[in-house]
């Protein structure tokens, strides 16, 4: 199978030789996950779901606090939720699961099947964008929160300098309406991503007065804020 969006014999062909093996597409209502290379590249979102409701992916799902709350406010949307520590996607997945259970016992009369609008991905990001998301295919990349990695000599590691990342999320994102949104407690991660974005065509920043206000905040939020840490928020969107 060909690596979209990257020539074979590059420098990331090891990279993505190990994350092919620690990668899972995970359904929490049914409690079951398929390894990434058992599936068509790319995925086809309406074979996924059973429906052609627009895709929105949160990067760095964590404890699935965003991504719980977005899934029962908005159940004609579709979600993925990308972990890359195992310990966290499993933790989003019981989370889940318990959430379905307990609204199998008090069903909503609006909605037979609480969170079939989730699935789960236990991936890098990059490797999973750029391996198995099609061009156009999605509606809104969100990045809450991703680790500023603060040591000058790990600053590589950070996800807005990944080459990868940044070509698969103009590539893929709705070239009409394709948005991405961020928010983190670090000053000197934000502007760094708002740089790299900015000058990222055919991304363009949007004004703060016109960025959605009613925001769904991750635990890390919750906590920062009540440590008294300012919050930079901000979205890009395709042009």
């Amino acid at each position: 199978m060909p690596l979209p969006r990257l020539m074979t014999g590059s420098r990331y062909d090891r990279y993505f030789e190990i994350m092919a093996g620690r990668s899972a597409l995970i359904d929490p209502r049914e409690d079951r996950e398929v390894d990434l290379t058992e599936i068509e590249s790319p995925i086809d979102w309406r074979d996924l779901f059973g429906n052609d409701n627009p895709i929105e992916v949160e990067i760095g799902c964590g404890n699935g606090r965003f991504l719980l709350e977005a899934a029962k406010r908005h159940p004609k949307i579709n979600y993925i939720g990308i972990e890359r520590a195992r310990k966290f996607a499993d933790r989003t997945r019981e989370r889940l699961m318990k959430q379905i259970e307990y609204t199998e016992q008090f069903p909503n009369e609006r909605d037979s099947r609480p969170f079939s609008n989730i699935r789960l991905v236990w991936s890098d990001a990059p490797y999973f964008i750029s391996r198995y998301v099609a061009d156009g295919s999605v509606k809104a990349y969100h990045v809450y929160f991703p680790d500023p990695w603060p040591k000058k000599r790990h600053h590589k590691r950070r996800l807005f300098r990944n080459e990868v990342w940044l070509r698969g999320l103009t590539q893929t994102l709705d070239p009409d309406s394709g948005h991405i949104r961020i928010a983190t407690d670090y000053a000197a991660y934000f502007y760094e991503i708002h740089h790299r974005l900015t000058h990222t065509p055919p991304l363009v920043y949007v004004l703060p007065d016109s960025v959605e206000t009613e925001h769904i905040p991750t635990n890390f939020e919750i906590k920062y804020r009540a440590e008294g840490r300012k919050i930079y928020r901000a979205m890009y969107q395709m042009n």
